[in-house]
């Protein structure tokens, strides 16, 4: 099976690489992934998969994308599908699924189903989503990553045949074996010496990995960390990632005087590398929109701290409050630094909800639930019952 993934954002999206590099090993497919500027130095073609840049007419720092000569090459080349992502401002796409249906080549979307980042604008929300929803009806199939996406989509008139729920996550095969390679050989001590060499081994360690910007509210997490310091000082705050908040984030922490406790990392692409960081912390906080770094944590076994809000993505169906991990109220930094406090206390407790964690992708998360309900929509199989 020839699959081409058509995406502007494919040139970053390590992810997204790794899902069909999975799909394909397991279903004899390859993939073409078809995206537009230069690829990041983490990106790689591998015996399944391969990518094709395109010129992109917008620039490429912008939202819209247009780059027509790829629906070119995939009318040209006839693949079984054409698989692409539902966004309001993917104008190659949307050319792409008229043409491919008049053509007779499968199309399928891969989408949340709805927006969940807040709008302003009801107005422009509302058109937005009759737009998009219009296109779907375009496609073949609709892969969603959640049982309300698929619920959402139904209302808004997409037949329930059409819709395949493959929900969200990350290669948790290769994510299990790298902890069970490290595991056996981390020393926590040695770790600490070599990267953080002024902090006394005792420390406990919170782990923040992702984009540093408005929606990940990385500055509460750093707020958080002043209000336990009244309490214990031993608490020290990683933070792997970049982005546009990064030098207001760095600013406050200088600001509140807690530029000893925390370490900023930077973006770190090396799976082995990252996997240390998590085997050395006690829990995963993110205070703002999760995303798929629900699925890194849990996959070791790290408890997630996360604020209740309304624009969580679909992958937050994953996190059961006090199973493995905990819902605080939005912006409330007093309650997350409460929870901190009493998990690093209750080593029995942080056991019990490292355990859950674990299950929660064994059983939820893994990567062949997903890529097995993607390969239906993608080869035109039924839809499980």
């Amino acid at each position: 099976m020839k699959i081409f993934f058509l995406s502007k954002d494919a040139n970053w999206q390590h992810y997204r690489n790794e899902v069909l590099s999975y799909l394909a090993r397991k279903n004899n497919a390859t993939v073409k992934i078809l995206t537009t500027g230069e690829l990041k130095p983490h990106l790689k073609d591998n015996e399944v998969l391969k990518y094709k840049i395109f010129n992109n007419w917008f620039s490429n720092a912008g939202k819209l994308n247009f780059f027509p000569s790829a629906i070119w090459y995939i009318l040209k080349n006839r693949p079984d599908c054409v698989l692409a992502l539902n966004n309001s401002t993917n104008l190659t796409e949307y050319l792409c699924v008229i043409l491919c249906r008049l053509m007779g080549i499968r199309f399928v979307w891969w989408t949340h189903g709805y927006d969940h980042k807040p709008n302003k604008s009801s107005f422009k929300q509302g058109l937005k989503n009759s737009y998009t929803s219009l296109f779907l009806k375009f496609a073949n199939a609709v892969i969603v990553f959640s049982e309300s996406g698929k619920a959402y989509l139904v209302k808004k008139g997409i037949g329930v045949k059409k819709i395949f729920v493959a929900p969200n996550t990350l290669d948790t095969d290769k994510l299990a074996g790298v902890k069970n390679r490290l595991e056996s050989v981390f020393n926590r001590t040695e770790f600490i010496h070599e990267k953080f060499p002024n902090v006394p081994t005792d420390s406990r360690f919170i782990l923040f990995s992702g984009r540093i910007n408005h929606y990940k509210k990385v500055h509460n997490l750093i707020e958080c960390l002043a209000l336990t310091s009244k309490d214990r000082n031993d608490i020290h705050i990683v933070i792997i990632g970049d982005g546009a908040k990064s030098a207001e984030v760095k600013g406050l922490t200088k600001e509140l005087g807690l530029e000893s406790n925390v370490h900023f990392l930077g973006s770190i692409f090396d799976d082995e590398e990252v996997a240390k960081y998590f085997l050395l912390s006690d829990l995963f906080i993110i205070p703002g929109l999760v995303g798929l770094a629900i699925v890194h944590a849990f996959s070791y076994g790290k408890p997630l701290i996360t604020e209740d809000i309304s624009y969580h993505s679909p992958e937050i169906q994953y996190l059961i409050d006090g199973e493995n991990g905990y819902f605080v109220p939005e912006d409330d930094v007093q309650k997350m630094a409460d929870l901190i406090l009493k998990s690093l206390a209750n080593e029995a407790e942080l056991q019990r909800l490292s355990k859950n964690a674990l299950m929660t992708v064994q059983k939820s998360a893994s990567i062949k639930n997903m890529t097995d309900s993607m390969y239906l929509a993608l080869s035109g199989g039924d839809v499980k019952k």
